[in-house]
């Protein structure tokens, strides 16, 4: 019983694939933002908005990442604000 519970906590924390990536965070992040915004607005979500942003925030923030080689604190909060940033501008060009 004690084997089992370990196993289902240890997998719970770290997800199914483990744990997520800051890149893989930001990109989450814009994509909630921008859902969000979008529908205050009263804008469409298309493809092109969404997707495209994503991914490109994606490979920015790992590229970042695999040049640091590390996380430093500077680099989860430039993430996110990136990507909060970005979806307030994907809104005001799209909304």
């Amino acid at each position: 019983m004690q084997k089992e519970e370990a196993l289902d906590h240890r997998s719970n924390r770290n997800g199914v694939f483990g744990e997520p990536s800051n890149a893989t965070m930001a990109a989450f992040c814009y994509g909630m933002l921008f859902v969000a915004f979008m529908l205050v607005t009263g804008g469409t979500v298309t493809v092109n908005g969404l997707g495209l942003p994503a991914i490109g925030l994606f490979i920015v923030v790992s590229f970042v990442q695999y040049m640091v080689k590390g996380t430093p604190r500077w680099l989860v909060l430039g993430s996110f604000t990136l990507a909060v940033v970005m979806a307030f501008a994907m809104t005001l060009l799209l909304g």
